[in-house]
């Protein structure tokens, strides 16, 4: 890229920063929590309509439970440059906090910084790399899905399909307080952990109970005293439900589980132990299952990565922008394509603070900032 072709999209990226921001606002005053599958899908309308102009070849998987998903390429050919973004958010169309608002240097919304923020990041980019005539160089597809909030139950298959075409992958998940690049994550897994006793009248007496939530209790309790028994390895009990009312011992009870481990070799012996645990009645006649819901395969640091990251850092310099990589306890959708030893970059998204909580934010100057990023970054792939 000339200085000139620099200069451009430098000028681009400026120029187009006020319509960036309310191209932002405008998706986050769109509820698109996972199950509200029509608000999504509004959603995904109003990322569909610039993209359309600029990868002509469009995928559309439809569902019935969550919003429909889409992949977007402007080539067919194998080994492109995957972006992934999602559209989906954790806040119900009933949650208090439903509109965006600039706080000084920040916008305050839901969503903003997981992931509408980096949704704009990745389109910004492309258009960015449109202006100056770029983008026909690359080989890039998009990938938009619409259930990552609950570990990419329907679209993780479509990711599995994809990855065998991939080159490499950028993912604009939300970038850490200081910048930080995700260079690695956690796997996680989601479970939900079922316990069945036996219901009688509780005017039968106490004693001999068959009791589904004193069984419930006593496996969350040995079950959180697996946190941190290898490192990185955390278990959290969410949700817990059971019974009937005060005056019944419960013949059912149920929580949801939070699974997560840094090394992938962790998570078969994580089961082990969970599953000996299960084993052990704390009252006869009640049994246990636990079942997997949701599975992200561990991404690790690998040296292929390591230099994908120097190169970033590279370019970072050449815009102006210092980067720092981190690993990150929390999973996204770039799991699957760094698990299975593709070059996978996250966290490319704006700066966020307090995501998945009513003071949700990003630093409204990172979005250009990590647009431009990511437009360099791009265009090394399309040098030849």
């Amino acid at each position: 890229m000339t200085k000139g072709e620099r200069d451009s999209l430098t000028r681009f990226v400026t120029r187009q920063a006020g319509h960036q921001l309310g191209f932002v606002r405008n998706l986050c005053n769109e509820n698109s929590y996972t199950y509200n599958r029509k608000g999504t899908n509004r959603v995904a309308a109003m990322v569909l309509d610039p993209l359309g102009g600029l990868l002509s070849h469009h995928e559309e998987i439809r569902q019935t439970e969550v919003g429909d998903h889409h992949i977007l390429r402007n080539r067919k050919d194998p080994e492109a440059v995957y972006l992934l973004g999602h559209m989906d958010t954790v806040f119900p169309p009933d949650h208090p906090f439903r509109r965006c608002r600039r706080a000084g240097r920040w916008l305050v919304g839901p969503g903003t910084g997981d992931m509408k923020g980096g949704i704009a990041v990745v389109v910004y980019a492309l258009k960015a790399l449109a202006d100056i005539g770029w983008l026909e160089r690359l080989n890039v597809t998009v990938m938009l899905s619409a259930d990552e909030e609950i570990g990419a139950v329907t679209s993780a298959p479509f990711y599995r399909r994809e990855r065998s075409r991939a080159a490499a992958c950028l993912v604009a998940e939300c970038g850490g307080s200081a910048g930080e690049i995700v260079v690695s994550r956690n796997g996680k897994a989601g479970a939900r952990l079922e316990c069945v006793g036996r219901d009688r009248h509780v005017g039968r007496g106490t004693s001999e109970k068959q009791s589904a939530v004193i069984e419930i209790a006593h496996k969350i309790i040995a079950l959180e005293g697996l946190n941190d028994f290898l490192p990185g390895v955390s278990l959290n009990a969410g949700k817990v439900e059971g019974g009937l009312g005060p005056c019944t011992v419960a013949a059912h009870a149920e929580c949801l589980l939070d699974i997560r481990w840094r090394e992938e070799e962790h998570f078969n012996r994580l089961k082990r132990r969970i599953n000996r645990i299960l084993k052990v009645r704390a009252q006869a006649g009640c049994r246990c299952k636990m079942t997997i819901l949701n599975h992200r395969p561990a991404m690790p640091l690998t040296e292929e990565r390591k230099s994908m990251f120097r190169r970033l850092k590279l370019v970072g310099r050449t815009v102006g922008i210092d980067i720092a990589g981190e690993h990150r306890r929390g999973t996204s959708d770039a799991n699957y394509f760094g698990a299975a030893g593709i070059p996978t970059l996250d966290g490319l998204g704006p700066v966020c603070e307090d995501d998945h909580t009513p003071k949700e934010r990003i630093l409204i100057s990172s979005l250009a900032e990590r647009t431009l990023l990511l437009a360099h970054f791009l265009a090394r792939y399309a040098e030849p």
